[in-house]
């Protein structure tokens, strides 16, 4: 077999991965998010409620981006905020549902792509992949 064969057939296997992940944000009825933007998610997310000036420091952002990005957040309902009861200037923000499935969705995009190979492979062929994806992972 060619090195050509081989890159034909992954990229038949990367077209199912982002075909599946295509079909999770269709779902979810959201656009995909860029990196910046998951990567803040994924920040508030593991944080379970975090303020404006943390997460600019998180990121080394200025206060006005990160209001600016908060904003764009709450206007898509991915996040809620709830103001200091101590300090009314701070606001803490978490996640709601819909925030912390975007914020998860490489899990939720991996677990749909492993349903469609567990839909057309037998449980041989399953444990055959799994072997290989080891030893390729391994590398």
């Amino acid at each position: 077999m060619n090195q050509e064969k081989v890159r034909q057939s992954f990229n038949l296997f990367l077209k199912m991965y982002f075909d599946s992940c295509r079909e999770v944000y269709k779902e979810l009825d959201y656009k995909e998010l860029t990196g910046k933007q998951f990567s803040y998610l994924r920040k508030i997310d593991k944080s379970g409620e975090i303020t404006m000036g943390d997460l600019a420091n998180a990121f080394d952002l200025s206060k006005p981006s990160v209001t600016e990005m908060i904003r764009k957040f709450d206007d898509t309902g991915l996040i809620q905020k709830r103001r200091c009861d101590s300090d009314g200037r701070v606001h803490f923000i978490s996640l709601t549902e819909k925030g912390k499935l975007l914020a998860n969705t490489n899990e939720l995009e991996s677990k749909r792509a492993v349903e469609k190979i567990f839909a057309r492979l037998t449980p041989e062929e399953i444990d055959e992949l799994t072997s290989l994806f080891d030893k390729i992972g391994q590398v």
